[in-house]
């Protein structure tokens, strides 16, 4: 099972190595139709919520910096916790395909 906040790790990752500009011509190819392919994978898995896995991942990353900046906390290791806690407790999930109605 996939989890929306590693995805979106992931998917961060992957557009970081697709829009880098080091590496000879042909390895740079690999990288980026490897980081294309990776992106694709992730934005596939999340296509049922609102708006799709790019505009989930906005929002979710809007609210992680609303949490982080409205919350008084002794250590920046605490505002990471508390941000990815409460958007996970955000995110609607996705019903078990056995449960769900035909």
């Amino acid at each position: 099972m996939h989890d929306i906040i590693g995805d979106i790790i992931d998917w961060d990752q992957a557009n970081k190595t697709y829009l880098a500009g080091e590496g000879q011509s042909g390895e740079r190819y690999i990288q980026r139709l490897e980081a294309a392919d990776r992106m694709a994978e992730i934005e596939a898995r999340w296509h049922h919520l609102p708006g799709g896995f790019l505009s989930e991942r906005k929002l979710i990353k809007t609210h992680i910096q609303a949490a982080a900046e409205s919350t008084q906390v002794a250590t920046i290791e605490e505002v990471c916790w508390l941000a990815i806690a409460a958007a996970r407790a955000w995110i609607p999930q996705r019903e078990p395909a056995e449960t769900a109605l035909p």
